[in-house]
């Protein structure tokens, strides 16, 4: 079988975690659940009001606008509750009409540390299954490799740095005597995306595990939200 790029990115990720990102908001529109921590709720709340969302005025109006589920804790305290987003259309309730965030500057955790979650970079197997090339990429015979769906999602900038690996393999030996990677590196990563540095890969992991951690939905964690 031919070596797909998702095994590829896999091998990678044990040398180097850094990889590209091209900011897409593909994950915006995959089938799963965004919860809310309580001062995220708050952020978002404030956010919307100083942006003159006539509808939110308070948590209350946020709850009955945004929400569609509620985890309180249990003194029954409403402003320490979780809150998971609606949906409209299959796609995240705050993904506006030109397929931006609408709250990107106070977006939450879960959004802000994707695809860095303790559950794929731990596993180089999550990892690899999470990396889906981008839908003008042709399919391989012989390969796993897939394109993003809403039902199983993933990244296409996982990738993205394998193929700046791949573009020096393909060149043949004389040519690749005459060749500046430095130049190379730079025309591909501005052509395709941005670099993601370990130190923010480590930290975007550890807030992601920190926030996982907190969330009271024992049963939920288990099941159907991970980070």
């Amino acid at each position: 079988m031919l070596m797909s790029a998702r095994a590829r990115s896999r091998s990678r990720l044990r040398k180097n975690p850094s990889l590209s990102s091209d900011k897409c908001t593909k994950c915006c529109r995959v089938d799963g659940d965004v919860w809310l921590a309580p001062e995220e709720v708050t952020n978002i709340v404030n956010y919307l009001r100083n942006e003159n969302d006539e509808d939110v005025t308070s948590i209350d109006t946020f709850r009955k606008k945004y929400v569609r589920a509620e985890l309180s804790p249990e003194d029954g305290d409403p402003s320490q509750s979780w809150m998971c987003l609606k949906r409209n259309d299959g796609a995240c309730t705050f993904l506006d009409p030109l397929g931006q965030c609408g709250i990107y500057d106070v977006r939450p955790v879960q959004c802000s540390t994707y695809p860095f979650w303790p559950s794929l970079l731990e596993d180089p197997e999550a990892w690899e299954e999470e990396s889906v090339l981008p839908d003008d990429v042709a399919l391989e015979n012989g390969t796993d490799d897939r394109h993003w769906s809403p039902e199983h999602g993933g990244c296409e900038g996982i990738i993205g740095i394998g193929r700046i690996m791949d573009t020096v393999a393909e060149l043949d030996e004389k040519d690749l005597k005459d060749v500046d990677l430095n130049i190379l590196v730079q025309e591909l990563e501005q052509q395709e995306a941005i670099i993601v540095e370990r130190e923010e890969i480590i930290a975007k992991r550890k807030a992601a595990k920190r926030h996982w951690k907190r969330f009271p939905g024992h049963d939920i964690k288990m099941s159907t939200w991970y980070l």
